[in-house]
Protein backbone atom coordinates (compact mmCIF):
# COMPACT_ATOMS: atom_id res chain seq x y z
CA UNK A 1 0.00 0.00 0.00
CA UNK A 2 0.98 3.28 -0.68
CA UNK A 3 1.93 6.50 1.80
CA UNK A 4 -0.61 8.22 -0.55
CA UNK A 5 -3.39 5.01 0.11
CA UNK A 6 -2.76 5.10 4.04
CA UNK A 7 -3.13 8.49 4.25
CA UNK A 8 -6.65 8.07 2.73
CA UNK A 9 -7.46 5.60 5.05
CA UNK A 10 -6.22 7.60 8.13
CA UNK A 11 -8.08 11.06 6.48
CA UNK A 12 -11.24 8.81 6.45
CA UNK A 13 -10.61 7.16 9.83
CA UNK A 14 -10.46 10.69 11.24
CA UNK A 15 -14.43 11.09 10.31
CA UNK A 16 -15.55 8.48 12.52
CA UNK A 17 -17.72 8.69 15.86
CA UNK A 18 -16.01 7.52 18.69
CA UNK A 19 -15.98 7.03 22.58
CA UNK A 20 -19.91 6.57 22.36
CA UNK A 21 -21.91 6.15 25.33
CA UNK A 22 -23.15 2.46 24.54
CA UNK A 23 -18.95 1.86 24.21
CA UNK A 24 -18.56 2.31 27.34
CA UNK A 25 -20.88 0.46 28.63
CA UNK A 26 -19.51 -2.43 26.94
CA UNK A 27 -16.51 -2.28 28.31
CA UNK A 28 -18.39 -1.71 31.77
CA UNK A 29 -16.75 1.00 32.87
CA UNK A 30 -18.08 4.28 34.15
CA UNK A 31 -18.90 7.50 31.72
CA UNK A 32 -16.09 9.93 32.53
CA UNK A 33 -18.63 12.75 31.14
CA UNK A 34 -18.42 14.83 28.36
CA UNK A 35 -15.02 17.02 28.91
CA UNK A 36 -12.73 13.97 29.40
CA UNK A 37 -14.58 12.30 26.09
CA UNK A 38 -14.07 15.17 24.12
CA UNK A 39 -10.28 15.11 25.40
CA UNK A 40 -9.94 11.64 24.37
CA UNK A 41 -11.42 12.19 21.23
CA UNK A 42 -8.72 15.19 20.72
CA UNK A 43 -5.77 12.96 21.67
CA UNK A 44 -6.67 10.56 18.86
CA UNK A 45 -7.23 13.21 15.84
CA UNK A 46 -3.75 14.41 16.87
CA UNK A 47 -2.16 10.90 16.75
CA UNK A 48 -3.78 10.20 14.04
CA UNK A 49 -2.73 13.35 12.00
CA UNK A 50 0.92 13.08 13.22
CA UNK A 51 0.47 9.65 11.07
CA UNK A 52 -0.29 11.51 8.47
CA UNK A 53 2.41 13.87 9.13
CA UNK A 54 4.88 11.15 9.34
CA UNK A 55 3.70 9.25 6.19
CA UNK A 56 3.88 12.92 4.24
CA UNK A 57 7.21 13.54 4.93
CA UNK A 58 7.92 9.62 4.01
CA UNK A 59 10.18 8.85 6.84
CA UNK A 60 11.47 5.25 6.52
CA UNK A 61 11.62 5.46 10.37
CA UNK A 62 7.83 5.52 10.74
CA UNK A 63 8.02 2.62 14.03
CA UNK A 64 10.66 4.78 15.60
CA UNK A 65 8.55 7.94 15.43
CA UNK A 66 5.44 6.36 16.84
CA UNK A 67 7.03 4.90 19.69
CA UNK A 68 8.86 8.23 20.25
CA UNK A 69 5.08 9.71 19.89
CA UNK A 70 3.77 7.39 23.02
CA UNK A 71 7.02 7.66 24.99
CA UNK A 72 6.68 11.48 25.02
CA UNK A 73 2.87 11.78 25.50
CA UNK A 74 1.48 13.58 28.26
CA UNK A 75 -1.03 10.70 30.01
CA UNK A 76 -1.97 12.99 33.83
CA UNK A 77 -5.24 13.98 32.48
CA UNK A 78 -6.75 10.78 32.06
CA UNK A 79 -7.28 7.08 34.13
CA UNK A 80 -5.87 4.05 33.26
CA UNK A 81 -9.15 3.07 31.49
CA UNK A 82 -9.27 6.19 29.62
CA UNK A 83 -5.71 5.53 28.52
CA UNK A 84 -6.66 1.78 27.59
CA UNK A 85 -9.49 3.29 25.56
CA UNK A 86 -7.77 5.41 23.76
CA UNK A 87 -4.97 2.89 22.48
CA UNK A 88 -7.55 0.46 21.51
CA UNK A 89 -9.34 2.92 19.36
CA UNK A 90 -6.03 4.32 17.59
CA UNK A 91 -4.69 0.83 16.97
CA UNK A 92 -7.20 1.14 13.63
CA UNK A 93 -4.63 4.47 12.77
CA UNK A 94 -1.97 2.19 13.51
CA UNK A 95 -2.69 -0.22 11.33
CA UNK A 96 -3.63 1.92 8.79
CA UNK A 97 -0.29 3.69 9.20
CA UNK A 98 1.01 0.26 8.32
CA UNK A 99 2.95 -0.09 12.45
CA UNK A 100 3.65 -3.62 13.99
CA UNK A 101 1.28 -2.43 16.91
CA UNK A 102 3.09 -5.78 18.59
CA UNK A 103 6.40 -4.13 18.33
CA UNK A 104 5.19 -0.66 20.15
CA UNK A 105 6.01 -0.22 23.43
CA UNK A 106 3.03 2.07 24.93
Amino acid sequence: MTNQERIALLEEYKLKERFILDEWEDREVAWPGDDVVEQMKLEVLDFTNFLIIQLKKDDNNLQNAAQNYFKDWDTEYFENEEIEFIVEVEFEAMRHAGLNIEELII
